[in-house]
């Protein structure tokens, strides 16, 4: 049984071998007919103690596996094409959040040696191609992929935690007016924030944004550190991100479409803010892309060498390259947007008023998901 997302890892190793090369995506994430890399080997980690890697005979007709480097299986390679059609379809039509797939599919995997449907990702990479460029011959070997999937929910680029939350201190609060704005829940019983914030703004509360958590493991305000290291005044952005959306109530949440909203507002009081901002937000979702987290103190360093394999919803297999940066990061600028994720302790009880020695303090999260 494994999700839509999780069937996708094995179907893009069977597409990839079947099609013999990966093509490479355009800045709107289309197939560009004209680029590609040809395939020369392909691995997947399965475990630490299991690796499992694929390459062609000499007429690129027979598919050669091999585990831990021994030669296991041939297996004719039009049949990697057929299956990979096959698993597309079951993928598309899954009706439930698990499944199975049919017991032809089943017997596919276990021929070509896939045990298990998710391999062990290796810094944020899930596969792991050698590619020859057609146009120079030039081979780059080993480059790891990470695999995100349309077949299924859309997948995580910054994931929430405690220490991603912007703090506000609350002045003009007592305990009274605390408890009545933490008892505001929606009909479900749901913590109601947008209700929440309305409330503290009636009641003439003012905010003053004052950072970010200590993150527990790290000591420290990482995502503070973090932030910083990309831009100084990434900060100043996230947290205008937050309050227009749950104060000021806007409603977009695509990228584009909130940066747009802070370039009018221009809270940093940048010269040419219709280039600074762009910018500024396309390294931040990069550097999330390359393993920067809210929880640990980031040095800068990409734990990615690879890029990006997308299967968009009718099974296409495409490449972003995050090497060549100024093409990943305008797709990413591109398909991204905010979410808003629930409310509990993971992701630091957010839209809670508290109390910490005698002051009042109340807090906003999210995180970004790819379109």
């Amino acid at each position: 049984m494994a999700n839509k997302g999780e069937w996708s890892e094995p179907y893009v190793a069977i597409r990839i071998l079947g099609e013999k090369r990966l093509y490479i995506a355009d800045n709107s994430g289309n197939k560009n007919i004209n680029e590609w890399m040809n395939v020369i080997e392909l691995i997947r980690r399965e475990t630490s103690e299991r690796i499992v890697k694929y390459n062609y005979s000499v007429d690129d007709t027979i598919i050669n596996i091999y585990i831990n480097d021994d030669i296991s299986v041939s297996v004719e390679a039009v049949k990697f094409l057929e299956m990979a059609d096959k698993l597309a379809e079951e993928i598309q039509n899954g009706n439930s959040p698990s499944f199975n797939v049919t017991s032809d599919i089943q017997a596919f995997l276990e021929e070509i040696e896939i045990k298990h449907i998710k391999a062990q990702s290796i810094n944020k990479s899930d596969i792991f191609l050698t590619l020859r460029d057609p146009r120079c011959s030039i081979v780059r070997e080993n480059i790891g992929f990470s695999i995100k999937s349309e077949f299924g929910k859309d997948p995580t680029l910054f994931n929430t935690a405690k220490a991603s939350a912007t703090v506000y201190e609350i002045s003009n609060m007592d305990d009274a007016l605390m408890n009545e704005i933490n008892n505001i829940v929606d009909n479900k019983g749901n913590v109601a924030v947008s209700k929440r914030c309305d409330k503290l703004i009636e009641q003439g509360c003012e905010l003053l944004f004052v950072g970010f958590p200590v993150a527990q493991r790290a000591r420290c305000a990482a995502f503070a550190e973090n932030l910083d290291l990309i831009d100084p005044r990434l900060a100043i952005v996230i947290e205008r991100l937050l309050w227009n959306h749950f104060f000021n109530h806007t409603s977009c949440v695509n990228i584009t479409d909130v940066i747009e909203a802070i370039i009018e507002e221009n809270p940093c009081g940048l010269t040419r803010p219709e280039i600074k901002y762009p910018y500024m937000i396309k390294s931040f979702l990069y550097a999330s892309y390359c393993g920067m987290t809210a929880s640990t103190v980031w040095d800068g360093r990409s734990q990615v060498n690879g890029g990006l394999i997308k299967v968009n919803s009718s099974g296409e297999v495409l490449a972003y390259y995050a090497l060549e940066s100024d093409s990943f990061k305008t797709y990413l600028y591109n398909n991204c947007y905010l979410e808003f994720p629930s409310t509990g302790e993971n992701h630091g009880n957010y839209a809670k008023v508290y109390k910490e020695n005698d002051k009042y303090y109340f807090r906003l999260n999210f995180q970004i998901r790819y379109i």
